[in-house]
């Protein structure tokens, strides 16, 4: 099961996402996130044997923490606007998130889970498959934008499934304040 712990959007910041989620599905070459996948991705956990489900689940249960709130603003690329690979929305706070994914990777660390990368709060809304300048006009019209905030106030334990025509992510479990 290829797996990872993450905290969806509320409809709201989906909503005012989608329209830039439609122009970059407009561009050959890239491939915009289907707003029903967008999601903050705490820890991407990959390939899991069914049988570590119970462990992990356990070990996420442990963590708490009180409700927050995140904006959604500016846009930008990885590794950078000029050479751009994942176009992504930035995510701003407190330092609340990444408290809650250092407490995801402290707990799944003893589980044998490892970051593949350095926590950066981010909102991927597209990744580009082949070069087309028309992404860097996008991220430069959308870069000083706000996309609305949310309270968080739980994360998910998903399972990505792998389609030809993309990902489907189904919750396996949530954790948290529910309500």
């Amino acid at each position: 099961m290829r797996l990872f712990v993450a905290v969806d959007l509320d409809d709201d910041v989906r909503r005012n996402v989608t329209p830039v989620i439609e122009e970059f599905s407009r561009l050959n070459g890239i491939k915009a996130v289907e707003p029903e996948n967008l999601h903050i991705t705490l820890l991407f956990l990959g390939e899991v044997g069914e049988s570590k489900v119970p462990a992990i689940e356990d070990s996420l249960s442990k963590i708490s923490f009180e409700p927050f709130r995140i904006s959604f603003e500016g846009m930008g690329a990885f590794p950078s606007v000029r050479a751009p690979r994942v176009i992504w929305i930035g995510v701003r706070d407190d330092g609340k998130l990444r408290e809650l994914a250092d407490s995801v990777h402290g707990n799944l660390k003893k589980l044998g889970f490892r970051r593949d990368k350095e926590f950066s709060a981010h909102l991927t809304v597209a990744r580009v498959k082949r070069k087309n300048p028309g992404v860097s006009e996008i991220i430069e019209k959308w870069a000083k934008d706000r996309f609305g905030e949310m309270e968080v106030r739980d994360f998910k334990l998903k399972q990505s499934i792998l389609k030809p025509q993309g990902p489907v992510y189904k919750d396996l479990r949530v954790f948290g304040h529910e309500g």
